[in-house]
């Protein structure tokens, strides 16, 4: 297998970026298996939840498409902390990409093994089917990345006709008025009951997952052909795209719904619609559309999370014998395969955790942290680096940043105080193996330091 130390090669345009980033967001399955956790959270409330975590998202891609423009690399987060914030939080930070990038294949898998089974009327282990999408996600990953653009653009188009199903089952029998997305209930002891604000509020970081990746655009700017220079469109355009694929599908189940009670007590809210107005041929042809968009998403992610390793081999934030291993690109596929792969093995070790909803909160917890960190790079970037020139600049700066930053923090610290302690154990391990490695290697790599 040839390969040879060397640059990711420029070949994607803006369109093909959008197509990898939207599908590695994968807004079928958000809405088939993350957005379940914000109706179960807050009831029907979960729209409100969706919005805010819209304006909240639109803040951040702000923020994502000035420092990608601003610090253009395939590290993404990573470097934008180290070049504003300095070496140890630039390591810090890449740690918990890393640990972010690892976990969310495992979660969409697991959760895309209840659509294989009502595909196919099986009941396949679904620790065996997430281990399988998994392991084949990572071989198609390491394939050249244009080819990789096409096949998720189809892949997604495929998932987005599958959502339509159900935007036209919703509204074709609409049950509820649309009074029901501005007044939020929940289900207590089998009865309709109005839901607080806090339970919309903390059902927006659930929202903020499944909007989640829209940032990942600036992860390929060095594989597009100018230069980095349409980044800021294709997060924003990334952005809009999955809102309104994940928004109006949300708002369909929720009027379409026969019983709101019955929808929000449901374990399972879009199963139940497809079975009270559907049929069994169209709940399995959903199911298989939504189970091949899950598997097309992992594999946008372990492209995404391919150049993260590539990149910090390239800044050498590792040992030397594993900085030449990622940075190795492959002769015939231009890749860097051998970064790609090295998430395999422990991404897909997860996928034998039986507990989705655990997982998933951790993931969460993950995600908010590091928008915390991008919203506070783009609030101190043009102050500390004077040096760099910022060509993209967000509207109203630094309101964007501040918003995000404070929209971030007030998350993070009611997700820190619901985590398990085993959540924040390895939260802490990860930063203490960030300060290892960057006392052991980084404050002495002349690639990282020049960063």
């Amino acid at each position: 297998m040839g390969s040879s130390t060397g640059s990711l090669k420029p070949t994607l345009g803006t369109f093909d970026v959008v197509a990898i980033t939207v599908s590695s967001v994968t807004p079928a399955s958000s809405v088939f298996v993350i957005a379940p956790f914000a109706i179960q959270q807050a009831g029907n409330g979960a729209f409100l939840a969706f919005v805010l975590a819209a304006v909240l998202g639109l803040m951040f891609a702000w923020c994502y498409a000035e420092l990608g423009r601003a610090h253009c690399s395939a590290g993404g987060e990573y470097v934008y902390a180290k070049r504003v914030f300095g070496g140890m939080p630039g390591y810090a930070t890449f740690f918990a990409v890393m640990a972010m990038l690892l976990f969310v294949p495992p979660v969409l898998a697991t959760g895309a093994a209840t659509y294989l089974n009502v595909a196919l009327g099986t009941s396949l282990d679904s620790q065996t089917v997430a281990l399988a999408i998994v392991v084949a996600s990572y071989t198609l990953g390491i394939l050249n990345i244009k080819l990789n653009a096409w096949v998720t653009g189809i892949c997604l188009l495929l998932e987005v006709a599958a959502l339509l199903v159900i935007v036209a089952l919703g509204f074709g029998n609409a049950s509820q008025p649309a009074s029901v997305l501005l007044h939020p209930q929940v289900v207590e002891n089998g009865v309709l009951g109005t839901a607080s604000l806090t339970l919309v509020f903390g059902a927006v970081g659930t929202a903020l997952f499944s909007y989640n990746g829209f940032g990942g655009a600036v992860l390929m700017a060095e594989d597009m052909k100018c230069g980095g220079r349409g980044v800021p469109r294709a997060v924003l355009w990334s952005l809009l795209l999955v809102v309104a694929i994940e928004l109006v599908p949300l708002t369909a189940i929720l009027i379409g719904a026969p019983s709101l009670a019955e929808l929000i007590a449901s374990p399972d809210p879009i199963g139940y619609l497809l079975t009270r107005l559907g049929n069994e041929t169209l709940s399995r042809l959903v199911a298989a559309g939504i189970f091949l968009s899950v598997f097309n998403a992992i594999i946008a992610i372990v492209i995404q999370s391919g150049r993260v390793i590539f990149s910090s081999g390239r800044d050498e934030l590792w040992m030397p014998t594993l900085n030449r291993a990622f940075t190795r690109i492959h002769a015939r596929w231009d890749s860097p395969w051998l970064a790609t792969l090295s998430m395999a093995v422990p991404s897909a070790l997860l996928s034998f955790s039986s507990n989705l909803e655990e997982l998933t909160s951790f993931t969460v917890l993950l995600i908010v942290l590091v928008y915390l960190i991008v919203a506070l790079c783009a609030l101190f970037s043009r102050v500390l680096r004077r040096d760099v020139e910022h060509s993209y600049r967000m509207p109203l700066w630094p309101v964007p940043a501040l918003a995000a930053a404070t929209g971030a923090g007030y998350l993070l610290l009611n997700l820190a105080l619901e985590a398990s302690s085993q959540d924040l154990l390895i939260i802490f391990g990860l930063l203490a193996v960030s300060v290892i490695l960057y006392c052991t290697y980084g404050k002495f790599s002349p690639a990282f330091q020049k960063l």
